[in-house]
């Protein structure tokens, strides 16, 4: 299945404003409407926890404690994900281990007053960022994380979600409905988006449903919602 373009959008857009030769409506007057639509269209897949909104991070290395009466906040470190909307779960390795070597750390809710050892075992989602207690030594961390999708710009950008333009074109055009008052258009294209949307959101959960493996929920995190006092 092919991802199609922005320019996919704003023809299917036009087509639906009766102005495929982009008379009244070019991409310019379609753009601010195209970032409003796309934004609605992320939001309801990070609420579906759709796949296509997860991500791993690069290996990032944290380096020993300098200070042993401070915790360290991870996005200090080299290769922090920027496109984090909330993390999922983390593993640890040391310096010079395989890929096989990650081992789970356990999230907690507040990082406990503890000696500080050769691992870090424990890391804590705190004020949207990540927090960990740090280790005598480096040690080499992978995330599994929610992401904010790129939002597409030009008319060459993916529009990312298959099937996403079903959903943008007439989401787009019903905007560009409202801007100019037409207040049923509006209403009849935003339903039709609406209906798309739903189909998008049920093609990605059916794909989930068919997968063979049993997998964890993509909300839960080993060790989530685990407290100091369970260890």
């Amino acid at each position: 299945m092919s991802v199609r373009m922005l320019s996919d959008a704003y023809k299917g857009a036009r087509t639906l404003l009766n102005d495929d030769e982009a008379n009244n409506w070019p991409d310019w007057k379609l753009h601010r409407k195209a970032i409003t639509a796309f934004e609605e269209l992320e939001a309801e897949l990070i609420v579906a926890g759709i796949p296509i909104i997860q991500a791993v991070s690069q290996i990032m290395t944290v380096p020993a404690m300098v200070y042993d009466d401070i915790n360290l906040d991870l996005s200090t470190v080299v290769g922090y994900p920027t496109d984090m909307i909330i993390p999922i779960w983390m593993k640890e390795r040391q310096l010079g281990q395989r890929n096989q070597d990650f081992v789970d750390m356990v999230e907690v809710d507040f990082i406990p007053n503890i000696d500080i050892d050769v691992y870090l075992h424990y890391w804590c989602w705190y004020q949207n960022t990540i927090m960990l207690r740090g280790c005598y030594n480096p040690v080499e961390v992978e995330l599994r994380y929610q992401r904010y999708l790129p939002i597409p710009q030009v008319n060459t950008d993916s529009l990312i979600v298959p099937l996403g333009q079903l959903y943008l074109s007439n989401r787009i055009a019903a905007l560009a409905y409202q801007s100019t008052g037409n207040r049923q258009m509006w209403i009849d294209l935003s339903t039709t988006a609406s209906s798309n949307l739903s189909r998008i959101l049920d093609m990605n959960i059916k794909e989930l449903q068919d997968m063979p493996a049993k997998r964890r929920p993509y909300h839960r995190g080993y060790g989530r919602n685990r407290v100091l006092r369970d260890f």
